[in-house]
């Protein structure tokens, strides 16, 4: 019997050549969706996948590769591969002021860290700085070792290099992404990267009241700034009472640098944000 659940699954092309096409995995709770994009940014396919990668290195790369079996993907020899990890234990250093011998140090004062937990850093060259985070032991071994060529990146840093790109073109800017029932948030001030930090919510009012709160330290006034919002969607009252309080609220636009087919016209892109970010 099969241990995972295929949710979703659509190819544009049924010839796909691995070695001109990147695969983008993000790994989240209760499994990982995914994208296959290639060199002239065509989307190819999207997926996603329900299944247990917590129970230790054999176990997750046994669960991984049988997943993309049932999809007919057995060899993982593709022109790049990014891991997208939704991690909450991760703190920006600026480039010039790191220094790679104190990692757990930047991440003690932000998170908790215990020894399941694999201390990696990440450079942004847009925004000039060192992102490092903290990744559970078993999934981060476990799909290097299925796949040597993957490069591990934050959440934080494909949503704050997409707010980068957006923040020449408005005044301020903000980047909300959901999850079920947490958000992730990043500021510019105008150009400046100012803020990134992760909330946890109950109701519509818990979330607002969190990011009124980023604002209001931030000395950024609601009504001048460019909220975009991504991620899994929004409830109505969730929209109602972002427009409520805050002046520009539009979705993020995952889809501006690649070509869409009209395949996918029956998906959620932005469900897919995160690997669709190029």
């Amino acid at each position: 019997m099969d241990n995972f659940k295929l949710e979703n699954f659509i190819k544009s092309d049924e010839r796909i050549i691995s070695q001109d096409t990147d695969l983008c995995i993000c790994i989240n709770s209760d499994g990982f969706y995914f994208s296959l994009i290639d060199n002239n940014y065509n989307l190819k396919a999207l997926g996603e996948f329900k299944v247990d990668l917590s129970n230790g290195i054999t176990s997750v790369m046994s669960n991984l590769r049988n997943c993309f079996n049932s999809i007919d993907i057995r060899l993982f020899n593709f022109n790049n591969i990014s891991v997208i990890i939704q991690a909450t234990k991760n703190v920006f250093v600026p480039y010039k002021l790191f220094d790679n011998t104190k990692s757990k140090e930047y991440l003690r004062s932000v998170a908790l860290l215990n020894g399941s937990d694999v201390v990696l850093e990440s450079i942004s060259e847009k925004l000039d700085t060192v992102l490092v985070f903290a990744t559970q032991m078993y999934q981060h071994s476990g799909i290097k070792v299925l796949m040597p060529k993957a490069k591990f990146v934050p959440q934080h840093q494909i949503m704050a290099e997409y707010a980068f790109d957006i923040s020449k073109l408005a005044n301020n800017t903000a980047v909300l992404y959901k999850r079920k029932n947490s958000f992730d948030l990043i500021v510019f001030k105008g150009m400046q990267f100012t803020f990134s930090n992760s909330f946890d919510y109950i109701t519509e009012s818990d979330m607002i009241y969190h990011i009124l709160f980023a604002f209001d330290q931030l000395k950024i006034d609601s009504s001048e700034i460019k909220l975009l919002i991504t991620g899994d969607e929004f409830s109505t009252s969730e929209k109602q009472i972002l427009r409520k309080y805050i002046k520009d609220v539009s979705y993020a636009n995952p889809m501006e640098n690649i070509r869409v087919g009209y395949e996918f016209d029956t998906v959620d892109l932005q469900k897919y944000f995160l690997t669709l970010v190029k």
